[in-house]
């Protein structure tokens, strides 16, 4: 019997792979330390063990006695690493190297591979520990100030003299492992996301999108992640040649991946940062219906030892309407009192919801609450799907509704003008 082990119960992305699996026949076992009721995914597999992610030498034991056949894991940055140490001890498949995973999580070692291949990014400027005069008048403001290790804008500020400059690189210093930062130009613009498949060494572009936050709130909750949108053609001919060059160099020979990137105020993109895994937005999901291409198959394939050719690659999906991921964030923290109407969205086709939120639990300001993923015929679609969410759904702190709701519909009609 094939066994299949995921690691963690709380990446996005966890649940699809392990229906993935068991409708293959694939005997499922998902593990971590927390309970069923902490975690009710563990109730989907077959079984479950008590053993957290970070127990390796133990996981390699309780592997070979189960003789388990793959292993993966939902998003989790941390579980991927651990996965790929546990497929080397066992000698399974994986479909990422310690050589291309470094490019995700060191930000200053992807910048770099960008700049070899001629892949556009925001002018970066170098401070050391104890910045000098020279360096900080070199600076034209504003820039960015990043951690090179950190994700989800952690450590990040955005500095419009020296002396905030070097507040900032303190800051990013002390919530990293790394006292390299970053520090470069701040750009200005829209966000856009491009989706690829690896096999076998090639790499296919599958989808390109854009990513926008509802006016008044930080640009960085992004509300709406849509293939309903502008400049795919800019992308392809100005960047994505670059960047399948430099995915290619990083050793991204099998799996998925994705960048993100800016349009700039001067009318062009730069690229932003990688991920080698699937997306936080779980537009995998529709991606099902809009192209025909399953990532969660894919990537069981993989970790069963399936070997997909460049032949199996998505080079010609056809687009069958637009995919949508709407994240509704909290504008504000307190004790969560209710949800409400999570069922009522329930029968529009095509849609899904992705939430571990429940009553009594506790959120910070602009934290994810729920992630709903649908497809839509066309933006006048997706914009009416969109709003009958809005007035359906209602999570409420003890005093407000606590959702930050995408109201800039004229700004998604705007994208297909």
């Amino acid at each position: 019997m094939e066994k299949l082990l995921m690691l963690g119960s709380t990446g996005r992305g966890t649940t699809e792979l392990l229906k993935e699996a068991k409708s293959r026949g694939i005997y499922t076992i998902i593990t971590d330390n927390l309970t069923v009721e902490q975690a009710p995914v563990k109730k989907i597999a077959d079984e479950y063990w008590m053993i957290s992610t970070n127990e390796v030498d133990l996981l390699e034991q309780k592997c070979r006695e189960e003789g388990i056949s793959g292993i993966t894991n939902g998003i989790s940055t941390f579980n991927i690493s651990i996965t790929m140490e546990l497929c080397k001890r066992l000698g399974l498949p994986c479909y990422s190297t310690p050589q291309s995973w470094y490019y995700t999580i060191d930000k200053r070692a992807f910048k770099d591979l960008c700049i070899k291949h001629k892949v556009p990014v925001a002018k970066d400027y170098y401070i050391s520990k104890h910045p000098t005069d020279e360096e900080l008048n070199s600076i034209q403001f504003p820039v960015v100030v990043k951690a090179v290790d950190l994700s989800a804008n952690r450590g990040m500020s955005y500095c419009k003299n020296k002396e905030e400059v070097v507040k900032a690189c303190e800051y990013a210093r002390s919530l990293s492992a790394s006292d390299t930062v970053i520090v470069e130009k701040m750009l200005q613009g829209r966000e856009y996301s491009a989706w690829y498949v690896m096999a076998d060494g090639e790499i296919c572009f599958l989808t390109f999108g854009v990513m926008l936050s509802q006016t008044g709130y930080p640009s960085n909750c992004y509300s709406i992640t849509t293939t309903c949108t502008d400049r795919k053609d800019q992308f392809l001919k100005e960047v994505n040649p670059y960047v399948i060059e430099a995915l290619k160099n990083a050793g991204c020979k099998e799996g998925i991946g994705w960048i993100e990137m800016m349009l700039d105020t001067d009318g062009h993109f730069y690229v932003l940062e990688m991920g080698y895994r699937m997306s936080g937005d779980m537009l995998a999901l529709p991606y099902c219906d809009v192209y025909g291409f399953n990532s969660y198959k894919w990537l069981i394939d993989i970790a069963m030892g399936v070997k997909h050719t460049s032949s199996d690659l998505p080079f010609n999906a056809q687009e069958k309407g637009i995919a949508c991921s709407y994240i509704l964030w909290s504008k504000e923290g307190g004790t969560v009192s209710s949800i409400t109407g999570l069922q009522t969205i329930q029968n529009i086709k095509t849609l899904n919801i992705d939430s571990r939120l429940r009553v009594g639990d506790k959120v910070a300001a602009h934290q994810y609450l729920v992630v709903i993923t649908f497809v839509a015929k066309d933006c006048e679609d997706m914009c009416s799907i969109i709003d009958k969410i809005n007035h359906s759904v209602h999570i409420c702190n003890e005093n407000e509704d606590i959702i930050i709701r995408y109201v800039d519909f004229d700004v998604l009609h705007g994208m297909v003008k």
